[in-house]
Order: structure tokens, then C-alpha cells, then sequence
């Protein structure tokens, strides 16, 4: 675990390797809903930047509310229609599109039919791209000639077209079948359909070859370079007017053109002739319907309810103005550099010191999921580029999150080796203390009632003269780690060890009840263990090895003091100084266990044995000693 941990590198590897595994799983299980959520979030792109002012090259005329309430309700009869198209033609209009259907045959259609070779119209149709639907009405007509059926274009399953006598005539004729996304949202269009081996162009591009003069145009070619298309369509003769194809034989529809900004006149008006010339005079006209009662409305990402014959009013400038966005053939490649670039800005931030980086991560993610969207909107906006963003947003997120866990794990062993090293020159809870605030070079310090057991080798500065520098600081090794280990386990802490010996102290900084008792066993724990450690027999010319111990209870100021960069931690106070000055005196008293007033006071009455008072090195006034009756078996002589 710690050899992992500790190369940086190969966690933020890890971190970023699994945030791409758990992306591509994602993208892999829910990819309808991912994509879902990628329209969804980008329909806002229309919103944005949309084109001002007015749309006048198209004009819609209305079968609206007031038009069903003037002439009657939908299907209007045919006489009425002619009216309306003879209406259109006599105020100048240069096309007339139907985005309507006139499936069933009706009496009025040789009068609709004359009409309609009078005017410049195309007329509309529509084709079931769902295999489940085969529905058959009216005849189709306005087949490109010369297209065979093949991959993208889409298999239709049945259609409703004009009656036979109103195609008779040889208008052009486009469909007007909708891909409806999962949402039921209209945002593509298919420009070619295929039914029963034959090929029909969209609404929109018969209107456009119409106009141009080519009804029976348009060719189907593969996108060559990084920007192109799946699929391009072109008009032959027409340089650069081409159409994008995605590889699922769609065209995404432009909707860059707020709701108001089209010209609209009710059918009514026309029949009336109420509607002003100098609007129809050489514009394009689109017939549809708006009134509730048609039932013709879908949602599109400019409302949940908008009348079918927006979705052609918005394709058909973007059509002839060369807008319409196009899905790069290369769009999965720029999604995974748009992703290795968020893996490398997300890499640097991980290498920033500082506990704000793994909070930072995750938002620095989410922050870069907001540029993918945003440069997305840009590439859609300014150079008609659909790449879509949604991919490399996820591995972002992802990314940012899974480097914050790795980073937040790395800093967490990386503080458990602080603390346990720490711990391992200080006291646990002082190291706990330390390693949660700043340095400071103010005396952190306080008074608190302590026991002080300061314990020490007799004759170890002659041992260490007499013996190798190795088996020394074996044998000072084995001494310190029994006393760590008897002292603690009384409750107790090893304050420090100076040279040969070593300061523990009970009651601080962790609360200990009965101290004074504890430290007293402790001690006879000690007298009990440590001569085992001792060379046997002793190394010849040299003194016997021997422990000495002094106890003292009192008040004393605990804490750390010194300067910032080097700090120290340690009880100070005549409590301490009595407790070595006893330690010293063992060997003169011949006791190994000397113990002072203060600690002799917290003790039970008959347990200690009085020496006398004595003036102890270094201080002014005497002291009682008292030692235990009897050493614990095994010490005596030492």
C-alpha cells in the first residue's frame, strides 16, 4: 500500500485510468439518455445568439384559428384551396410550399389541380419511418431519379400522400417526415427517404432545386476531409450549395431564428383579399397551419408546443443562407483530445500543494464541463460545427472527482506517516496536538498536577567506554523500548529520553486518575524486567549494570516551547528536577526505587518506608525520601 501511495504519478494515472473506465461505462449502459441530455442541454445553443430581425424572404401563410373560424373547420374544401393558391399567385409570390396533405380524393380536386398548374408550387407528403406503422394512403410522387436506395438513407414503412388527382399534374413533391428524437423533439430531418426502391427528396430541398430550376437534382457523396460530414448532398450546378449529412442519414435543423421573426398572414386575410401585396411580391410562401384544431404541432428546442410548420419555416432560410450544422466526421477524435486536455489541466492542478486542491478538483471538473459545453455552443455558433460535448464534460467531472478521491487518500497516508513518525519522537496525544495546528514560536504550555518517573542506567557511560558503539545502542534500545512499552501500559508517556535516560510522565497532556499509583507500578515493573536485558554475566573489567528510578508528584508546566522551526516538548518545574535528582541518589542510597513528598502523599499510608531528609544537588531546600519496604524479587544488590 505505502510503495503505491507513494508515487504520485501512478496514483493520479490510476485516478484518471478509472475515471475514463467508469466514462466509458456510463457512455457504453446509458448512452439514449447521455445523448438525450446532450440535446436537451444544447437546444439552449438557439437561445444564445439568436439572428435579429426579420425573416422576409419567407412568408407563412396561417390556417389559423381565425382562418378555420372564417371558412370552417380542417379539411377545407378544395374550391377554397384553389382560391388560396390562386389568391397567393395573383399578389406576386415566387413559390408557394404546401406543408400540407391532401390524401383523400375530393370533389374540387380538377378545380385544385388547374390552380396548381397556374402557380409555382411543391406540394408535401409524408412517409412512416416507423417499421411498426405501414400505412398506405394517396399516391407518391417527386422521386429523384437516378438515387438508388443505400445506407444513410432511411428505410420508410408506409406513406400519406396527395391524392392522384392532385399530383397529376407533375409538381415537385417533398416529404415532410420529422425524426422525432426520444423526448419527441424535432431536430432533425431526413433529407432523403426510400420507399419501395425509389428515393424522395425533403420538403425544403425540392423547394430549393424548384427555385433553382433543377427539380431533379441533388447527389449523394461521402464527407472527405476532418470537418466534412458523414455524407454530403449536392445540387449540381449549384457551387457550394450542399447539404450535411450525419451517418444516420439526418439533417440537423437550424432553429437560430426566434419564433418572431417570421412574417405571418392568415389564410383568412388571403381569401379575403385583405393581404398586402408588397409582402408576397417575390418572396417564398409557406402554407401551414397553426390553429389548435389541425392538430399539426410537435415540440422543437424552441417550445414544447410548436405548430409543424415552424420546423420548415426555420430549415428553409438556413437551407439557402448554408447554416445548416454539420457533424463532423472526426467529431469522437476532437471529443477525446477535448478529454486529454482536461486530463492534462486536471493533472496540474493535482500537483498544486495545498488541501484546497481536492476540493478544488471536483469543481475544476465540473468548470470543465462547462467549458466543453460552452466551447461546443461556440463551434455551433460561429463556425457550424456540431461536435457535442456531453463525453468529454463526463470524463472531466470524472476526472476531476476520482483525482480529488486519489489526491485526498495520498494526503491522508501521507498525514498517518507524519503523525506516525511524529509520534514516534513525541508523545501520541502531543503529536496529535502537533500535527493539527500551524507552527508557532509562542510557549504553548500549561500548569497541570503530574507524576514523574525519571528512570536510568547506573554504569552504562563506563559500559559504552569498555564495549563496541553497536552492542551499546543495542542494549540503550532494548532499555527505551521496555520503558515505553511498561509505561504506557500503566497509562502513562514517555516524555523524552536524555542520553541514558528517560522522563515519563502521567496526567499530561492525557488525564490520568490515580497517577501517582500507576507511576509506582510502573517502577516495579521496571526494577522487574530491566535487569533481563542486562549482559550475564557482565563484561569482565566493567561495572554491573543497574536501573535507578525516582518518583515525584507535583505541579508542573507542560507543554512545547522554543522557536518554530525547532520546537520542544517537555514538563518544567521542581516536580521534574526532584524526580531526577532521586534517580540520581539510588546509587548512593543503595534503593533503586527513591520516592519524593509529593508522591508519597498520594500514596497509601504504610507503603512507603522513610530515608530521612536529604538535600537534593542543585536545590536550597531538604526533602523527605521514602522508597518501597522491600525490593520486588530478583534487584537486590542493584
Amino acid at each position: 500500500m505505502a510503495f503505491g501511495l507513494e508515487r504520485h504519478w501512478q496514483i493520479r494515472a490510476v485516478a484518471l485510468g478509472v475515471a475514463a473506465a467508469i466514462a466509458l461505462a456510463i457512455i457504453g449502459l446509458a448512452a439514449g439518455s447521455l445523448r438525450s441530455l446532450d440535446e436537451r442541454a444544447s437546444d439552449f445553443i438557439w437561445r444564445l445568439a439568436p439572428i435579429s430581425g426579420e425573416e422576409r424572404r419567407l412568408v407563412i401563410v396561417d390556417i389559423d384559428e381565425a382562418s378555420l373560424a372564417a371558412v370552417g373547420p380542417w379539411p377545407w374544401p378544395r374550391d377554397v384551396l384553389a382560391r388560396l393558391i390562386d389568391g397567393i399567385d395573383g399578389l406576386g409570390a415566387r413559390l408557394q410550399i404546401l406543408d400540407i396533405v391532401l390524401a383523400e380524393p375530393r370533389a374540387g380536386d380538377d378545380q385544385l389541380a388547374a390552380a396548381l398548374r397556374r402557380a409555382p408550387a411543391v406540394l408535401g407528403q409524408l412517409f412512416s419511418l416507423d417499421p411498426a406503422v405501414r400505412v398506405a394512403s394517396g399516391s407518391p410522387a417527386g422521386a429523384l431519379g437516378g438515387m438508388a436506395c443505400r445506407p444513410p438513407i432511411p428505410q420508410a414503412a408506409g406513406h400519406i400522400a396527395n391524392a392522384a388527382d392532385v399530383v397529376a399534374v407533375g409538381r415537385p413533391v417533398g416529404h415532410l417526415t420529422p425524426r422525432i428524437s426520444s423526448d419527441g423533439t424535432v431536430r432533425h430531418i431526413p433529407p432523403l427517404v426510400c420507399h419501395e426502391g425509389l428515393v424522395y427528396p425533403a420538403l425544403a430541398l425540392t423547394a430549393v432545386a424548384a427555385a433553382l430550376g433543377q427539380p431533379a437534382g441533388w447527389t449523394l457523396e461521402r464527407g472527405g476531409s476532418w470537418s466534412d460530414p458523414a455524407w454530403w448532398l449536392r445540387l449540381p450546378g449549384q457551387a457550394g450549395f450542399t447539404v450535411p449529412i450525419d451517418g444516420h442519414g439526418n439533417l440537423r435543423v437550424s432553429y437560430r431564428l426566434p419564433r418572431n421573426a417570421f412574417v405571418s398572414v392568415s389564410a383568412a386575410e388571403v381569401l379575403a383579399g385583405r393581404a398586402p401585396a408588397d409582402l408576397f411580391r417575390g418572396a417564398w410562401i409557406l402554407v401551414g397551419a397553426t390553429a389548435f384544431g389541425v392538430g399539426d404541432a410537435v415540440p422543437t428546442p424552441l417550445g414544447e408546443l410548436v405548430a409543424g410548420v415552424e420546423v420548415h419555416a426555420q430549415l428553409i432560410p438556413a437551407l439557402l443562407d448554408h447554416r445548416l450544422p454539420v457533424e463532423p466526421r472526426s467529431g469522437s477524435v476532437l471529443k477525446l483530445l477535448a478529454a486529454g486536455l482536461a486530463a492534462v489541466l486536471l493533472l496540474g492542478l493535482s500537483v498544486r500543494p495545498g488541501r484546497l486542491t481536492v476540493v478544488g478538483l471536483p469543481v475544476a471538473g465540473l468548470a470543465l464541463a462547462m467549458v466543453a459545453f460552452a466551447t461546443h455552443a461556440t463551434l455551433v455558433l460561429t463556425a457550424g460545427l456540431w461536435v457535442g460535448w456531453i463525453e468529454p464534460a463526463l470524463f472531466a467531472f470524472l476526472g476531476g472527482v476520482s483525482l480529488a478521491i486519489g489526491e485526498h487518500a495520498r494526503s491522508r497516508f501521507e498525514r498517518e506517516r507524519v503523525f506516525a513518525n511524529l509520534s514516534s519522537y513525541l508523545p501520541a496525544a502531543v503529536a496529535r496536538e502537533v500535527a493539527l495546528v500551524l507552527p508557532s514560536g509562542a510557549i504553548d504550555a500549561r500548569r497541570a498536577e503530574i507524576t514523574v518517573l525519571a528512570a536510568d542506567l547506573r554504569n552504562f557511560s563506563a559500559y559504552c567506554e569498555g564495549r563496541p558503539p553497536e552492542e551499546a545502542a543495542a542494549l540503550l534500545h532494548a532499555f527505551f523500548s521496555r520503558v515505553v512499552r511498561v509505561v504506557e501500559a500503566h497509562g502513562g508517556i514517555v516524555e523524552g529520553f536524555h542520553g541514558d535516560a528517560a522522563i515519563a510522565v502521567w496526567n499530561a497532556p492525557v488525564p490520568c486518575a490515580d497517577h501517582t499509583v500507576r507511576a509506582l507500578k510502573a517502577a516495579r515493573e521496571l526494577l522487574a524486567q530491566v535487569p533481563a536485558l542486562f549482559p550475564d554475566p557482565p563484561p569482565s573489567g566493567l561495572e554491573p549494570l543497574a536501573i535507578g528510578v525516582g518518583l515525584e508528584t507535583g505541579t508542573a508546566l507542560v507543554g512545547s516551547v522554543g522557536p518554530a522551526n525547532r520546537r520542544q516538548h517537555m514538563a518544567l518545574g521542581d516536580t521534574v528536577t526532584v524526580a531526577v535528582r532521586l534517580q540520581s541518589l539510588t546509587a548512593d542510597l543503595a534503593h533503586p526505587v527513591l520516592i519524593g513528598p509529593g508522591a508519597a502523599a498520594q500514596l497509601p499510608p504504610g507503603e512507603l518506608l522513610s530515608l530521612g531528609d536529604f538535600l537534593l544537588e542543585g536545590l536550597r531546600r531538604t526533602y523527605t525520601v521514602y522508597t518501597v519496604p522491600a525490593p520486588p524479587p530478583g534487584i537486590a544488590g542493584a
